[in-house]
């Protein structure tokens, strides 16, 4: 199919064999967006940034109540988040 129309042509046979194929490619396969920022680690994934939620939130309310035992736990808690995900 592409031989014939390229009436021997090497570069233009390639070229069309690249682009039939590209086009292939961008039919079936389907695109995903995913956003990343330039402050948010490789490493640190949806637990650890719960559980950093959660200590901020302890943090916050133990300023209020003075009770920073929430928080100390919380603290224990993203560490543990983040031991479980590395090796």
């Amino acid at each position: 199919m592409f031989q014939y129309s390229s009436d021997g042509d090497l570069h233009l046979f390639a070229d069309s064999v690249v682009s039939f194929v590209g086009k292939l490619v961008d039919d079936s396969i389907p695109k995903v967006i995913v956003r990343t920022f330039p402050n948010q680690k490789p490493w640190v994934d949806k637990t650890i940034r719960d559980a950093l939620s959660a200590r901020t939130a302890a943090y916050n309310e133990g300023l209020t109540s003075g009770n920073m035992e929430p928080y100390k736990s919380a603290s224990y808690g993203v560490r543990r988040a983040s031991q479980s995900t590395h090796p």
